[in-house]
Formats: C-alpha cells, sequence, structure tokens
C-alpha cells in the first residue's frame, strides 16, 4: 500500500482575494475584454490628439470642401499649408484625410478625436457624478430609515416618473439662455467650455436616481449584518459605519453603475446636441458633428460627415454596454461565494 503524499506547503494553493476572483471572472468575458480595450485605444486617441493630428482642427480650407475619405494626398499643393506640421507623431502625413473633410474643408478624422475629448468627458463626468451622488445619498438614506427613507424614495419615484428627455431640454434651455443676467455672468466666467459643464451638471441632476435606488437597496440588506451591528455596538458613528463598512460592500453595484451611465451620459449629450442645447461651438463633439451634418447629407460626400461621428458613437456606446455586463458577471458577490 502506497504512503499518502502530504501537500507541501509549496503545493498549496495561495489564497486569492476577492478583486482576484473578480478580474479571473472578468477575464472570461471576452466581450467584456473587447470593450475595455475599444475604449482605451479611444480615450488614448483623444487624449493624445494633438500628436495624432498634422491638422488644426478650427482651421478651414474651402479648397477642401466634400473631400471623400482618402489616404492619398491631393496633388494640389494649396492644400499643404493648412496643416499644424508636414507630420504627426505616428507618421500621418499632410494632405492625407482617411475621413474625408467637412464642408468647411476640416479634416474629419481630426474633429472626431477631438470630439471624443468632449463626448468621453461628458460621459465620465456625469457618470462619475450621479453615481457618487446618488450613491451616498442612498446609503445615508438606508441607513437613517424611517420618516427620512420613505420621504426620499417617494421623491426618487416622482423623478423616475417624469420623462427625462423633455425635463433636459427645459432645464439646457433655461441654462443657455442669454437673457437671464446670472447666465450671462457664466458665460463670460467660463467662456466656451460654459455648454460643457452645464450639460454635465443637468445630466448629473437627472440621472442619479439609478444609483440611488440600487445602493439603497444593498445598504438595508447589509445595515442589519454582524459587521455592522458590531461596528455600532462598539460606538462607530453613522457616518464611519456608512462609509467605512457599508459603501466598500456595495461597491460593486457602483462600479456596474458608473460604466453603464457613461454610454447613456454619452447618448444624452448627443441628444441635446444635435437639437442645438448642447455643446456649442467653437468646442467640438460627436454630437454637435452630427447637428452640423444634418444639413449637409445630400451634398457629394455628405453622407460622411454623419456616418462617422454616429458611428464612434455607437461604437463607444456598445462597448461601455459590453464592459458594464462583464463588471456585473466578475463583481456580482453570489458568483464570488460559489467560485
Amino acid at each position: 500500500m502506497p504512503w499518502p503524499i502530504r501537500a507541501s506547503a509549496t503545493t498549496r494553493e495561495r489564497p486569492v482575494s476577492a478583486w482576484g476572483l473578480a478580474w479571473s471572472r472578468f477575464r472570461r468575458h471576452r466581450l467584456a475584454l473587447l470593450g475595455g480595450a475599444v475604449i482605451l485605444v479611444l480615450a488614448l486617441s483623444s487624449a493624445l490628439a494633438p500628436w495624432i493630428s498634422p491638422y488644426d482642427p478650427a482651421r478651414s480650407n474651402l479648397r477642401l470642401r466634400f473631400s471623400a475619405p482618402s489616404l492619398r494626398p491631393p496633388e494640389d499643393p494649396r492644400a499643404l499649408p493648412r496643416c499644424s506640421r508636414e507630420r504627426s507623431f505616428v507618421g500621418w502625413p499632410c494632405g492625407v484625410h482617411p475621413f474625408g473633410t467637412d464642408d468647411l474643408g476640416r479634416d474629419l478624422l481630426t474633429r472626431v478625436l477631438y470630439g471624443g475629448r468632449v463626448s468621453l468627458l461628458v460621459g465620465f463626468a456625469a457618470a462619475l457624478g450621479s453615481t457618487l451622488f446618488g450613491g451616498l445619498l442612498g446609503a445615508a438614506v438606508a441607513y437613517a430609515g424611517g420618516a427620512v427613507d420613505a420621504l426620499m424614495t417617494r421623491f426618487t419615484d416622482a423623478m423616475l416618473s417624469i420623462p427625462q428627455f423633455p425635463l433636459l431640454l427645459i432645464l439646457s434651455g433655461l441654462l443657455a439662455s442669454r437673457e437671464l443676467p446670472w447666465a450671462v455672468r457664466l458665460s463670460e466666467a467660463l467662456g466656451p467650455a460654459k455648454s460643457i459643464l452645464l450639460i454635465i451638471v443637468v445630466i448629473t441632476a437627472l440621472s442619479w436616481m439609478p444609483a440611488f435606488r440600487l445602493v439603497r437597496g444593498e445598504i438595508l440588506s447589509l445595515k442589519e449584518r454582524e459587521f455592522a451591528l458590531a461596528s455600532k455596538a462598539v460606538g462607530a458613528s453613522a457616518a464611519r459605519i456608512v462609509l467605512r463598512h457599508l459603501l466598500p460592500n456595495a461597491l460593486h453595484v457602483l462600479i456596474v453603475q458608473s460604466t453603464l451611465m457613461v454610454g447613456e451620459a454619452i447618448l444624452i449629450e448627443s441628444g441635446l446636441s444635435f437639437l442645438g442645447l448642447g455643446i456649442q461651438p467653437p468646442a467640438v463633439s460627436w454630437g454637435n458633428m452630427l447637428s452640423r451634418a444634418q444639413e449637409f447629407l445630400y451634398y457629394p460626400n455628405g453622407i460622411y460627415l454623419a456616418l462617422f461621428p454616429g458611428l464612434f458613437i455607437f461604437l463607444t456606446v456598445l462597448c461601455f454596454n459590453f464592459l458594464g455586463d462583464g463588471l456585473r458577471d466578475a463583481l456580482d458577490p453570489r458568483l464570488g461565494r460559489r467560485a
């Protein structure tokens, strides 16, 4: 009879943390990995747009209006002086327009990259603001309970019952008004960045409710657990219990909600900009590129003015949804207990 082989210390499996388990599950979600990679490429390309493109996004050249997408430089040498430099750091030569040009002869790919800066900034900032505000408010209300919880829950239900897009249009129109004295002073203080900041504030103010409801439900179940009751028994303050013990255990809900909210915020910004109440020129975003493109759809090569910004909006929102699905599966604590 052979002697039993005892597992040595070197062959024992090392304990894996909760984040390690989440990462191992996330890696198995191929669409989520693909979505995260595409989002990273889009974010880096937009952030590094001045180094990637040899063009100035606001500089026009009427000789090149409505040029078709091409990887060959034009024969007209007068097109070259409109470039900021002869060749970009990634080798993009002056005179080549891979996405074509718009109605003012501006390079479309350059404007898409610069527009991604604004659209992604609005998406990330609005998602972060709405998720943090809704999450903190939901945690505080759920822990307080009683009349405060009942009142805020009814208020949240009322906010969710209001059609969001008409309210967004009304608030955007009021904040962008040039007749209100405080709006004029805000325009003088912020300049072109005013419309970007206002869109972030408006989307945040009307998008915190889902995060509130998700975190409230998690905290209601967590606050009766032993670790929360033990912290209360030793004299920990309510703020410490919520911020140190309860919210970290509801972090997976906030992470998933924030990724899904980024795509929703980009769609909201695009819709408002398309209607003329979003990002205002000279700032460029995918939404106001679409708004301008609708006037030139029937021009020669005018379809490209709408095709490429719309394609980037579609691709970004789709990838954020894939990423959110993967994070939801990876961070689900029920899956962690079964693993």
